[in-house]
Order: C-alpha cells, then sequence, then structure tokens
C-alpha cells in the first residue's frame, strides 16, 4: 500500500483550524474521564498537529493522524497523514511466518506419515486451510485499515468544516483555481491602480493649464 498524503481543503484560518481542533483535543488520554466529551488526544501547534482518535489507547498499534497546517489566500490546506502500512506490514509478517510454515510442516508430515493411505487427503486438505487462513488473514487486516483510515479522514473533514480532496489532481486543479483568482485580483488591482494613475495625471494637466 502507498503512503498517500491526503490534502483537506478548508475555508478556515490557520488559527481557526488550530482552535476547532484543541476544542476537540485533550493532551493526554488519561484527561478523557475528566474532560467534556472530545474526539482526539495528542499534540496541536499552529502550524501541524499529531493527533489519535479516544477510541484508540495510546497502547493501540493503531496510527495517529498526524497533519502540517498551511495558510492561503482564499483557503488553507491541511495535509494529513495516517501511515497504515507499519501496522499492514507487521501484521502481515506474523500471519505469513506462522501460519504458512505450520501448513508446510503438516503438508510435509501428511504426505510422509499419511503417504499412500486414505487420510493424506484430509492432511492436505488441513495443511492448505492454514495458508489459505494467512491470506485471508492478511486480506482482511488490508480492507480493515483502510477502511479505518477513510473513516477518520471523513471525521477529521467535517471537524475542519472543509472537503477532501480524492487525488493529487484533483489537489492541483483546486491550487490552479486558487492561483487563478489570486491573478485575476492582482490583474484588477493593477488595472485600478492604472486607471487612477491616469485621472490624476489628466487633473494635474488640467490644473497646470489653468
Amino acid at each position: 500500500m502507498k503512503n498517500i498524503t491526503n490534502i483537506i481543503q478548508t475555508q478556515l484560518s490557520p488559527s481557526e483550524i488550530a482552535e476547532k481542533l484543541k476544542s476537540v483535543t485533550i493532551t493526554d488520554f488519561t484527561q478523557l474521564r475528566q474532560s467534556p466529551p472530545v474526539s482526539y488526544y495528542g499534540e496541536i501547534t499552529s502550524h501541524s498537529f499529531n493527533i489519535k482518535n479516544v477510541r484508540y489507547s495510546p497502547f493501540s498499534a493503531t496510527p495517529s493522524l498526524q497533519g502540517e497546517i498551511e495558510g492561503g489566500v482564499n483557503s488553507t490546506t491541511v495535509k494529513v497523514k495516517m501511515d497504515i502500512n507499519e501496522y499492514f506490514s507487521i501484521t502481515k509478517k506474523m500471519y505469513y511466518s506462522t501460519l504458512i510454515p505450520i501448513g508446510l510442516i503438516v503438508m510435509l508430515l501428511s504426505a510422509l506419515v499419511l503417504g499412500g493411505t486414505e487420510y493424506q487427503i484430509h492432511g492436505f486438505l488441513f495443511s492448505c486451510a492454514f495458508i489459505i487462513c494467512a491470506f485471508v488473514a492478511v486480506l482482511l487486516t488490508k480492507v480493515s485499515l483502510v477502511n479505518m483510515k477513510n473513516t477518520e479522514l471523513k471525521s477529521l473533514t467535517t471537524v475542519l468544516d472543509g472537503k477532501l480532496l480524492e487525488d493529487s489532481y484533483q489537489y492541483k486543479t483546486y491550487n490552479q483555481k486558487d492561483s487563478l483568482k489570486d491573478k485575476i485580483h492582482a490583474s484588477t488591482l493593477e488595472t485600478k491602480h492604472s486607471l487612477k494613475d491616469v485621472i490624476l495625471n489628466l487633473f494635474h494637466e488640467k490644473n497646470l493649464k489653468h
């Protein structure tokens, strides 16, 4: 799985984002019972955050949401990472390094001990079950992690009153729109200043004639 940086675009300013996150976040998981209902725990600064949903304890292998807040002219960009690859790699190694070798050992023993008997097929099926379980467990883990990441990103997007951009193309398109707005705004200001200079020059020439 690729470790993709997800983009959240919002009209809130960086300071408003920080305040909004602080309102639903505690600094320490142990404060959970003493505080009003919150959604996250972790660290938040004016330009970044590292938080985890309160559903998952600090001892959980569930990765945290790491974000960078970048202010813009018309909107604020929040770049969010949730690294599920590390947990997935550990889980995959665990299943593959235990269930598959067990399945192969059972298969070998079936061939050596039960070879030529009517029970050999049962031993073969039993060994295959271990190997199949390893692949199924890894697949289910991957699906579970992806769903969890999507849920967490959508929840964070709701908290920030923003829009989750699905891919880098959408992010570039969004930025191009902002850039176009900035260029139009700059061009309008330049035109206004030019007209103002022309009017002032005409007024100055008129005064000189008088």
